[in-house]
């Protein structure tokens, strides 16, 4: 198959009506002329890489910790039809049996015959050893420390665990993420009370991400009659550290993702879309759960945004990465720059970068066709129209 005539985005240029051959799932050629069996005219199209989300809880009304095929069909299903090819699953704080479910479900979804399973490449786990004041929407009753409770098992699912996120300054954090990353692991800050320097030996054993910069994060504050920064400042500073941002215009607003980008650049910042199982859903007042149970912290479908139930309190996003994406770019975000933080960027944070998140020769087809408003036109997965 030939896509014909499009406005292909690369890692370095735009290339103004140019073709794309796609044989067995892969980019095969890219250029001028080429001939398939098959082709597709693009033109007056943006072909950029499918987004990649390396944050989500779902979307269409279903939640990945449901656990179950219907489940992740549909929420994969709310990314595609939004241009997100590459979803990496997101759990909650919950208890430890229901975080175990979900890892085991995925690992078995990935190597099942389910339609859009090549979408799927891990999870992420966020929590439980989170912050007790950060917790954001997360369930207090569930919270866990290093010190105090066996993260083993998540070692032992490092086949199949991208990134789990815990709170740096918590007793024995240091030792948790050393531990996760000697496995293979991403470990990831936030929903964090510390203050500097106290999530630097955390940082030093290992923890290289940041959960939602500036959402639940801890940020600057008097100690001991000193001023002291919090991760959310540590975090501009220290490029050891890559970046997340919920560009949905609430959570991080213009003016503060032009603030995160000048300060780190776009190979170092991602955008996620932290969407929820309402996500996709119209606006109303019914009430959504935030993972799975009878116990599950329930929230509705607020202005532009995802809110507790009872607090009103941000729980999460609706906005797919593609809709972040146009945000960056009407912020004044450079196009070039505001793709690649949807693609490319997050691809390389979770090692996915070798087959993902660009257009070139050699990686998955998986492509997505945007109009000059951004609305998606048409979504390839491995070279196949969704």
């Amino acid at each position: 198959m030939v896509i014909k005539n499009a406005k292909v985005v690369t890692p370095t240029e735009m290339l103004e009506g140019c073709d794309v051959l796609i044989e067995d799932g892969i980019i095969k050629k890219i250029g001028k002329a080429q001939k398939g069996a098959q082709s597709i005219d693009a033109s007056g199209l943006i072909l950029v890489p499918g987004f990649v989300d390396i944050h989500t809880h779902g979307g269409y009304e279903a939640d990945f910790m449901d656990a179950t095929e219907d489940a992740y069909n549909k929420a994969l299903r709310f990314h595609l039809d939004n241009g997100t090819t590459t979803v990496v699953p997101t759990s909650c704080t919950a208890p430890r049996e229901n975080i175990v479910a979900f890892i085991d479900f995925a690992r078995s979804y990935m190597s099942s015959d389910a339609p859009y399973k090549s979408a799927v490449v891990g999870v992420h786990l966020e929590g439980p050893y989170l912050s007790v004041k950060n917790r954001g929407a997360q369930k207090l009753e569930e919270l866990a420390s290093p010190d105090k409770d066996d993260y083993s098992y998540m070692v032992e699912n490092a086949d199949v665990i991208k990134t789990v996120t815990i709170s740096p300054e918590l007793p024995s954090a240091p030792e948790m993420a050393k531990a996760l990353t000697q496995a293979g692991i991403l470990v990831a800050g936030g929903h964090d009370d510390g203050i500097y320097p106290e999530f630097l030996p955390t940082i030093d054993a290992g923890m290289s991400h940041l959960t939602h910069h500036y959402c639940a994060m801890s940020d600057l504050r008097y100690k001991d009659g000193k001023r002291n920064v919090g991760l959310r400042e540590y975090g501009l500073i220290d490029d050891r550290l890559t970046s997340e941002l919920i560009a949905d215009n609430l959570h991080i607003t213009p003016e503060l993702a032009r603030l995160i980008v000048r300060a780190k650049g776009a190979d170092l910042v991602c955008v996620v879309s932290d969407s929820l199982r309402c996500a996709g859903q119209p606006k109303d007042d019914r009430l959504y759960k935030l993972g799975t149970g009878d116990g599950a912290q329930l929230v509705r479908i607020g202005d532009g945004i995802a809110v507790t139930a009872k607090e009103g309190i941000y729980a999460g996003s609706i906005t797919p990465v593609r809709a972040m994406v146009k945000n960056l770019v009407s912020a004044g975000i450079p196009f070039a720059d505001a793709v690649k933080m949807g693609t490319l960027t997050p691809a390389r944070i979770i090692g996915e970068s070798e087959t993902v998140g660009s257009i070139e020769e050699g990686k998955k087809a998986n492509l997505c066709l945007l109009d000059a408003n951004f609305n998606v036109r048409k979504v390839f997965l491995e070279g196949k129209a969704i």
